[in-house]
């Protein structure tokens, strides 16, 4: 009995030896950074999950609104930055406008089509096309005539009269207020025109030009 008793108290000795010698490497050692990065991951994990879903954004007033969230109120910063080094266009029918749109729950009506251009200086430009506001011209369709014959189109190179279409425009300067003289910055029904994209590579729904923003 005696001997299973010191035993015993061995046991215990050496169990609470290893139970002090772990918390130390938790505490003191890389360990215990890593169990601690587990658990703020966790946490965060927790705290995504517990936000409350984005409503779909379905009109072209609230996809606009939907995007200018993401720009200027840190639901889609990485898509969306501040200054980038280029003029940056993303069309909704892209990757990376998929991508965007998932994240905001941003569901485009079949025909219709939406743009967002930021450019270095901070402005930034969301843009929607309707076909029903362009006589049933779908943007597929719109497209593949711009494919098919861009020449008959706006370029500088031809500096043809640019092609109008019938746009809803959402115009921000870099702190997300009015960029044009009215003080506005929602603009229903107003004219664009279809030209090149920044890049110079397939098609763009350009923005109407600030002084016809009245």
């Amino acid at each position: 009995m005696e001997k299973q008793k010191g035993q015993g108290i061995v046991e215990y000795a050496l169990l609470l030896a290893f139970i002090v010698g772990v918390g130390s490497v938790l505490y003191n050692g890389n360990l215990a950074d890593a169990i601690r990065s587990v658990f703020s991951n966790v946490n965060t994990r927790i705290e995504e999950a517990l936000k409350q879903p984005l409503e779909a954004a379905t009109t072209a007033k609230d996809i606009i609104e939907r995007l200018r969230q993401g720009r200027y109120e840190g639901l889609a910063a990485d898509e969306l930055p501040e200054n980038p080094r280029k003029t940056l266009e993303i069309t909704s029918d892209s990757p990376e406008g998929q991508q965007l749109a998932k994240k905001l729950n941003i569901q485009t009506k079949q025909g219709d089509a939406w743009f967002a251009r930021v450019y270095t200086n901070g402005v930034t430009v969301f843009t929607y096309y309707s076909a029903d506001a362009n006589k049933g011209k779908t943007y597929e369709e719109l497209k593949q005539d711009y494919n098919a014959n861009p020449s008959t189109y706006y370029t500088k190179e031809t500096g043809k009269k640019p092609t109008t279409v019938w746009i809803t425009e959402g115009y921000y300067n870099s702190r997300g207020g009015s960029a044009v003289n009215s003080g506005a910055t929602y603009f229903e029904n107003v004219p664009g025109y279809v030209g090149p994209s920044p890049s110079g590579n397939g098609m763009s729904i350009n923005p109407t030009p600030t002084n016809n923003l009245k």
